[in-house]
């Protein structure tokens, strides 16, 4: 009797479990050994992020680069800003591309806020834009010395 009475609570423990999503008869949690050596922690991308490379007062001609005014002057490019003649944006987003840099731009010119997306690819001290919104334009520009 005390048999039965020992496989009835069993049967009714493992009901119960059971009947909350555990089943008795798969494994449980394993709990890592205490002296065991903790899992290297997640190092993050490899790849930098920004556009480092990018960065910097750029112009059409070496000549425009000591203007400050006008439209023959440089372009300046921040971590978080592109600055040019009529215009200033935001950069909302840089993401690393095979060609060099995608940056999404939250722009204000003549009152107006639009959003662009500019491929930028620079070397030592050529910079080249495209604009995949205005038909794949593509523009050149030489670094400007650094004061």
């Amino acid at each position: 009797m005390k048999t039965l009475i020992r496989l009835a609570a069993t049967a009714s423990l493992a009901a119960a479990v059971a009947a909350c999503g555990n089943d008795p008869m798969e494994p449980g949690p394993v709990t890592p050994e205490p002296d065991a050596p903790l899992p290297p922690a997640d190092p993050g991308p490899t790849e930098p992020t920004t556009h480092t490379e990018l960065l910097g007062d750029w112009a059409a001609y070496p000549a425009w680069c000591s203007n400050t005014t006008g439209p023959e002057r440089p372009i300046t490019i921040t971590l978080t800003r592109f600055e040019g003649y009529e215009n200033s944006c935001a950069i909302e987003a840089s993401r690393p591309i095979a060609e060099g840099h995608e940056l999404n731009l939250v722009c204000q010119a003549e009152g107006q806020e639009t959003r662009e997306t500019v491929r930028a690819s620079a070397t030592e001290d050529r910079l080249r834009l495209s604009y995949p919104d205005r038909d794949g334009a593509t523009v050149a520009f030489t670094r400007c010395p650094s004061e």
